[in-house]
Order: C-alpha cells, then structure tokens, then sequence
C-alpha cells in the first residue's frame, strides 16, 4: 500500500487494486471545510465526466424507500440497493441526460431511517435554471442536519439485517449520471463500485 501526500489534510493512499484511498474522512461532507471541499471537487468529476452543457434546466424528484419491512431493509439499505431503485424507474430515464444522488435520514423517533433517491434531469422547459457547475453542486447538494443520527442503538437495530458500513459510504457518494448500454441496462455507477469494495466483509 503505497502512501502519497496528503489531499485536503486527509491521509491519501492506494490500495491493493490500485485506486486512490482517502482516510479518515468525516461522516459527512458538511462536518468541515475541507471535507466539503473534496466533496464538491468530486462533485466537478462527475459533472466534467457528463459532458453536459450549460446554462440547463433540472428537473428534480425524489424516491422514498420506507422501511417497512425486515425485506425492504435487505433488499435497498445497501449500495447495491440505490441502482434498484433507479432500475425501477428507468421507463423515466431512457433518451434523457439524468443523474442520481442516495440521502439516508432518520425520521424523529424512528428506529430505522429513509432511504431517498433524488433524481436530477435535464429538461427543455420547467425546472430549476441552473448557470454552471458550481449552481448544480449548490442545486444538489444534501444537507444532514442531524450528523449524529447514527446512534449506537440504531447502528444494532439495523446490523441485524445490513452491513452498516456500505450505509455510513452514502453521504459521500456523489452525483452518477444514468447511462444504458447497448442491450438498455442500466450500467454500474462507478463511485458507488469502488465505495462497495472498500467495505465489503470477507466471508
């Protein structure tokens, strides 16, 4: 594992399979400034790798995922889960330019949280107007009022179906543009790969 300089104050390095590992990183972007830095810098990646042209508009939607089962909680509170979720509702997203962003928010006195998909796409009419890179960063942006929300107690409640460690990955994952292969599946989203690679559990 080799060490490289540091990037924004945070510890940099790469990992067996060669891609660039930061640690020690904040639960959250918005925790410090140079988390939110580094956060937006990955945030200007993905808008660049786009190649989408502005001024635009963006409409924006959002999916809830409800707990309400021991099954729902398996089958979408994972990494995995958020491209389920937009596989569902692809019939919206062929011949469009659309992107996507996972938020995960506990409800006051619940035992598990929400799990949010929101939906960015650009459109002819309606919608937000968006000016530049840094406007869709701001337009999108999440903010996590409660950074604590992960409490022990609900940390066990949820281990019990999920590993949690893909769930603390998804306030930093961000925006993953929708694309469809040849065949019109919807293809992996990079970000949320290397995400998953980094906490998967031996067996």
């Amino acid at each position: 594992m080799k060490k490289l300089e540091p990037l924004f104050g945070y510890d940099v390095n790469y990992d067996a399979e060669g891609n660039i590992e930061v640690n020690d990183l904040p639960n959250y972007p918005q925790e410090t400034k140079n988390a939110k830095i580094f956060y937006e810098r990955l945030e200007l990646i993905k808008i660049d790798e786009s190649k989408i042209s502005f001024p635009l508009r963006l409409n924006h939607w959002v999916v809830t995922i409800n707990p309400n089962d021991k099954a729902t909680i398996m089958n979408y509170f994972n990494i995995k889960g958020i491209k389920k979720v937009v596989e569902e509702h692809k019939s919206k997203l062929f011949e469009s330019t659309t992107f996507v962003k996972a938020e995960l928010q506990y409800p006051k006195k619940t035992k598990y949280p929400n799990l949010h998909i929101h939906f960015y796409q650009v459109v002819n009419e309606g919608g937000e107007e968006i000016i530049d890179e840094y406007d869709m960063i701001d337009f999108c942006q999440i903010i996590y009022e409660n950074t604590k929300q992960f409490t022990k107690k609900r940390i066990d409640d949820l281990e019990k179906y999920v590993n949690t460690q893909e769930l603390f990955q998804i306030p930093f994952l961000p925006l993953e543009m929708v694309r469809f292969d040849d065949e019109g599946n919807i293809t992996d989203f990079q970000q949320h790969l290397l995400a998953l690679s980094a906490v998967e559990l031996p067996f």
